[in-house]
């Protein structure tokens, strides 16, 4: 089980489930739509700790936001503790 903390908020996820799976299941309120890594609405950065994202969401991230930690949480499996934080335009 690893740690994810957005702000003051954490909770446990393991690594073989998303964390938008997981926040939801526990009640922890992190934005999300389809759940589908589709619409976009649970990017989010990762700012400390290792993650794996599917195929599907690597090939949807410019290699600029995977470079600069940007994720899809639907999308997202912890490999570490994780520090996640909005991404501001």
């Amino acid at each position: 089980m690893f740690k994810i903390t957005l702000k003051n908020e954490s909770f446990y996820c393991p690594g073989t489930m998303s964390v938008v799976e997981v926040a939801k299941l526990q009640g922890v309120k992190v934005p999300h739509g389809c759940i589908g890594g589709g619409c976009g609405i649970c990017k989010m950065r990762i700012t400390k700790g290792e993650y794996k994202l599917n195929d599907w969401a690597a090939k949807a991230l410019s290699a600029e936001e995977r470079k600069n930690g940007q994720v899809f949480l639907c999308q997202t499996y912890p490999l570490s503790d994780l520090q996640l934080e909005y991404i501001t335009k």
